[in-house]
């Protein structure tokens, strides 16, 4: 009698659990996750911080280039390494006008069910199922992001690097000011700006050995005064914000002298600007592509 009461009691409960899943509700689902515009981000509107993720493709991305951006901005790592509810956006440095941009992936980081740390595991009143499920929805997100920009065949004749640092700052809709929580810049690029103003293969002699990029300070003073006026108006106030560079090597563009004083010529200017400015991670040279230098 005990073994058929068992058994309808497993059949009720398998069958409310389908229904749950066919129409996408779950039980002890977080409360403040949001599934309704799938953002996974927390419904009461409480901030856990914005981790914006710059990736130029103004050039195209060998296979070394593309592993490498894999391992540290698309990784499990690199999400788990920061707190639960963090939004990740993506955002690519391109041939398009800064002010036409928009996230290629922007959604928050959903706790991952894991018990270690303590703060990604299960409360109470909450399925450490159904909170996997989510984290896996994320993760299957981003890499279906990473896919596209990677598949992608692009190429531009420009290299925006500064006016995509910028944007962020300048559109309050993509949620990067103040008001966030911690906000976090990531730039994975060459950094070899190329524009009408700001042209870095001209200042820095890109394409000779004697490649070298003069220091920030100098490369205002050769400046016209309107460039210089742009400049100004326009740089990011980086206060409250931590940055880290991802330098891809270029070496079928430049030549590898250039390397150190185009790092600093950056950091110099992030720092100028209130940045907190972390480590810059450099990717080792690969030895299937490089430019001659005579």
């Amino acid at each position: 009698m005990n073994n058929i009461i068992f058994k309808i009691f497993l059949f009720i409960f398998l069958t409310i659990s389908s229904s749950f899943a066919k129409n996408d509700f779950y039980p002890n689902i977080p409360y403040e996750i949001d599934t309704q515009k799938k953002t996974y981000c927390d419904n009461r509107g409480k901030q856990f911080g914005h981790v914006i993720i710059l990736i130029d493709i103004t050039s195209k991305l060998e296979e070394a280039q593309i592993e490498f951006i894999r391992n540290h901005v698309f990784s499990e790592e690199f999400y788990l390494s920061r707190e639960p509810f963090t939004k990740f956006s993506y955002l690519l440095i391109d041939n398009n006008d800064p002010k036409e941009k928009k996230f290629v992936f922007s959604k928050c980081r959903p706790k991952s069910g894991k018990t270690d740390p303590q703060i990604e595991g299960p409360t109470k009143k909450e399925n450490p199922a159904i909170l996997q499920e989510f984290y896996t929805r994320f993760t299957d997100a981003a890499s279906m992001a990473s896919n596209q920009i990677f598949e992608s065949e692009f190429t531009s004749d420009r290299s925006l690097i500064y006016e995509t640092i910028a944007y962020p700052f300048q559109n309050p809709t993509l949620e990067f000011s103040e008001k966030v929580g911690k906000r976090e810049l990531i730039i994975v690029s060459d950094m070899m700006q190329y524009s009408d103003r700001l042209n870095f293969y001209k200042a820095c002699n890109a394409n000779s050995p004697n490649a070298k990029c003069p220091t920030f300070q100098d490369f205002m003073k050769n400046l016209s005064e309107s460039d210089k006026d742009y400049i100004n108006a326009t740089s990011p106030n980086g206060e409250g914000v931590n940055l880290k560079m991802f330098y891809l090597n270029h070496r079928y563009e430049t030549c590898k002298e250039i390397d150190k004083t185009l790092i600093e010529l950056w950091k110099t200017y992030f720092v100028d600007q209130g940045f907190q400015v972390e480590e810059v991670t450099r990717q080792l040279d690969a030895f299937n592509f490089k430019k001659t230098c005579n």
